[in-house]
């Protein structure tokens, strides 16, 4: 069972339901998810609707169910008044079905930019250490603090609204707190976490097929330029260059304003 063919075989309903069954009652098979994030979907957008994730895969020909598991990372009751976007983590069933996704997905009439999901470390609740333990196994002889850093409680911080005051445990640097994403203790211990990894610096899950195999520096290689203000308006230019018509109708269309006729009271 170590070949890519032997595991699709074992998948079937006709051989995964019996080999279950030799292998005892609380024996399942079952395929392997994968955990995507689809970065700024409206949040006009349902992800406990049944209906509206099968439109999803319909339209990225996904199989029906692929996408099990979709949820918004942040409690939507932690959502700042007016905010119209936010991301989603879904875990998608299948190696297949989730390089799929990750070429992009339209969700709520919106192209969304997938990504794989970055496991980051876990970090202890009571010391903020990136230890590897959870808060209810710390050793640590007292609390420290996830915003100041000082010696108590996270819920009795003063200067909890003041950002100014931030100090992070775990770098020891002024100016942010340890719960901070940009955090470079946090960052170094993500990159090296990542890089472990054999298929690290690819976009895709990398399997037999080469379109999967184009690292992340390739594939930004690829991509176009960012669009510049010259590359917006110049085809106006281009377009006002060949027309011959008079060059105050010609200015008129280019800036978009109504031609004003001629006022023969003001021709003195």
């Amino acid at each position: 069972m170590s070949s890519i063919e032997a595991a699709r075989w074992l998948l079937k309903p006709t051989v995964a339901k019996p080999f279950a069954r030799k292998m005892g009652m609380a024996a399942q098979v079952v395929e392997r998810t994968y955990r995507l994030v689809a970065e700024r979907v409206p949040v006009s957008f349902d992800p406990r609707d049944a209906a509206a994730l099968r439109a999803v895969e319909a339209a990225h020909t996904l199989k029906t169910g692929a996408l099990g598991r979709v949820e918004w990372i942040k409690p939507m009751e932690r959502r700042f008044p007016g905010q119209r976007t936010a991301h989603l983590m879904l875990t998608v069933t299948g190696i297949e079905q989730a390089n799929i996704a990750l070429k992009g997905l339209f969700i709520a009439g919106r192209r969304i930019l997938v990504r794989r999901d970055i496991d980051e470390p876990k970090r202890c609740a009571r010391c903020q250490a990136y230890g590897g333990h959870f808060a209810r196994d710390c050793k640590a002889p007292h609390d420290v603090c996830a915003n100041c850093a000082a010696g108590h409680p996270t819920s009795q911080c003063q200067v909890a609204a003041d950002p100014y005051k931030y100090r992070c445990a775990n770098c020891e640097e002024d100016g942010h707190a340890a719960w901070d994403r940009a955090c470079p203790a946090l960052r170094t211990r993500v990159s090296a976490q990542v890089n472990r990894k054999a298929d690290s610096g690819f976009r895709f899950f990398v399997t037999n097929a080469p379109d999967t195999w184009v690292s992340d520096e390739e594939e930004l290689a690829r991509a176009p330029p960012p669009p510049t203000v010259w590359s917006q308006v110049r085809h106006r230019f281009d377009k006002a260059d060949r027309d011959h018509r008079p060059t105050q109708a010609r200015l008129d269309e280019f800036l978009d304003a109504p031609r004003q006729p001629a006022n023969p009271d003001l021709r003195q």
